[in-house]
């Protein structure tokens, strides 16, 4: 009789596992489990929605031997970054896995995977930053089991895909019972109808996407009765254009990398990808303000920046808008072929300590950003969001997206087409200045935005 993989995965974070969690992301037991208790279902989801797509199942096989092999699942310690009182038999490469795993639900998602990091966090009482470092775990941890299952009954990638293929409805089902209209965001991806129950008239709202939709998100999930799913409805219509960026991922660079740049190893025990180091156009000077916890850069002297609509702004002569204003009205500038070349930092853009939330201020300077495209229509930029390294890296990198996306869609909100922005975190890769200081940690906490087009 064949493994129920949902039991499999569900037993694995039983009582000790949970307790290890608990200790390793400062969250209670409770919560833990309750983040847990929508989560795996989220990650088998993924993994099946990958494995429905040309491809899918050979790459899932070939990662399922590979974290069978390192024996993932006796280095629970290694995926959390390391805990106390923990044997670990495994080499401690399992980074690797966990990046792919966060890699591959992110892509599922696309750029509703904020929205949904915010649903678990709300419904389990636990910080963003638990529910990704959950979410990147939980792909590994589904890895492991179904690497063991096929080592133990000596399946090859065609019997792994079948035996996956006959999960489906146990997965289904365990969608179609998660809180809040969760397990509607892999609908249609080979899972059918994961949510039962869901009517088929979606109002106005649906459509809207974005911080409203998280928002909405974020108000109904506390209900106790009939929570509205609409808001969540959307992330099916990212999951299939993130499914594409996926599978296109393997053989692809980033749209922020050069081909020759990019650093890729792959072995038996690793699969990792480096982005080369962005070269940020010089920044202003500025001050370390103790109280805040923020670099606050010198922008130099107020100054009128008259766009060619007739918008006038007022902003230092040496900010990022009097840069980005100078380059897309200079046509002698040219956006240039090296990728890693003109990125410049929002310098007055902050964030809320160890969240993707924006202080209040820095909606004035994404205000500014928006009417500049607007005056230029056919610009488009790049979002890419830095961490310092303090903290567990996986975490970095959700945090860093976070914010980038987060920076992105204010400018959305404003008036701008998102087709225009893209964004991406890329952690604590990259300083720009050293991180043994608090002044440098706080330059290192910044979002750049780079002219993709003119």
């Amino acid at each position: 009789m064949s493994q129920n993989l949902l039991e499999l995965v569900q037993n694995y974070f039983g009582g000790a596992t949970v307790r290890q969690a608990s200790t390793a992301l400062g969250e209670s037991e409770n919560s833990i489990g309750t983040a847990l208790r929508s989560i795996v279902p989220l990650a088998l989801g993924g993994l099946f929605a990958r494995s429905q797509q040309p491809g899918g199942t050979a790459e899932l096989f070939g990662l399922a031997s590979q974290a069978h092999t390192n024996g993932i699942l006796n280095n629970l310690g290694s995926l959390l970054g390391g805990t106390s009182n923990v044997h670990t038999t495994a080499p401690a490469t399992d980074g690797g896995l966990l990046n792919k795993g966060a890699e591959l639900l992110r892509s599922v998602l696309g750029t509703h995977y904020t929205a949904a990091v915010e649903g678990v966090s709300q419904q389990a009482g636990v910080r963003e930053s638990t529910t990704g470092s959950l979410l990147g775990m939980a792909v590994p941890v589904a890895l492991g089991l179904l690497g063991k299952h096929a080592a133990e009954n000596k399946l090859d990638a065609n019997g792994f895909g079948s035996y996956l293929s006959s999960q489906r409805s146990s997965i289904m089902g365990a969608l179609s019972g998660l809180p809040g209209g969760l397990g509607t965001m892999l609908s249609g991806l080979g899972l059918g109808g994961a949510a039962a129950g869901i009517g088929n008239t979606v109002s106005a709202a649906a459509n809207r996407t974005g911080e409203a939709g998280r928002t909405a998100f974020r108000n109904v999930e506390p209900r106790a009765t009939s929570p509205s799913r609409l808001p969540l409805l959307l992330l099916a219509l990212a999951v299939l254009a993130g499914l594409f960026y996926f599978m296109r991922s393997c053989n692809k660079t980033p749209e922020t990398t050069e081909p020759t740049a990019t650093t890729t190893t792959i072995t038996d025990t690793t699969i990792t990808t480096v982005p080369p180091a962005p070269a940020p156009a010089a920044a202003p000077t500025g001050r370390y303000d103790a109280a805040s916890g923020n670099y606050i850069y010198d922008t130099g002297a107020n100054t009128e920046v008259k766009l060619p609509d007739g918008t006038v702004l007022n902003v230092g002569s040496n900010s990022f808008e009097s840069r980005l204003f100078n380059f897309l009205n200079d046509k002698t500038q040219t956006v240039s072929a090296d990728k890693t070349q003109g990125w410049m930092s929002l310098d007055r853009v902050y964030f809320n300590t160890g969240k993707s939330t924006l202080t209040a201020e820095s909606q004035a300077q994404l205000k500014n950003v928006a009417a500049i495209l607007k005056a230029f229509p056919t610009a488009t930029l790049k979002f890419g969001g830095y961490t310092d390294n303090k903290g567990k890296a996986v975490m970095n990198m959700a945090l860093s997206d976070d914010r980038a996306k987060i920076a992105r869609q204010a400018v959305v909100s404003n008036g701008i087409d998102g087709a225009r922005i893209t964004a991406e975190g890329y952690g604590d890769a990259h300083p720009i200045a050293s991180n043994d200081t608090p002044e440098g940690r706080a330059q290192n906490r910044r979002v750049d935005v780079r002219v993709t087009k003119k």
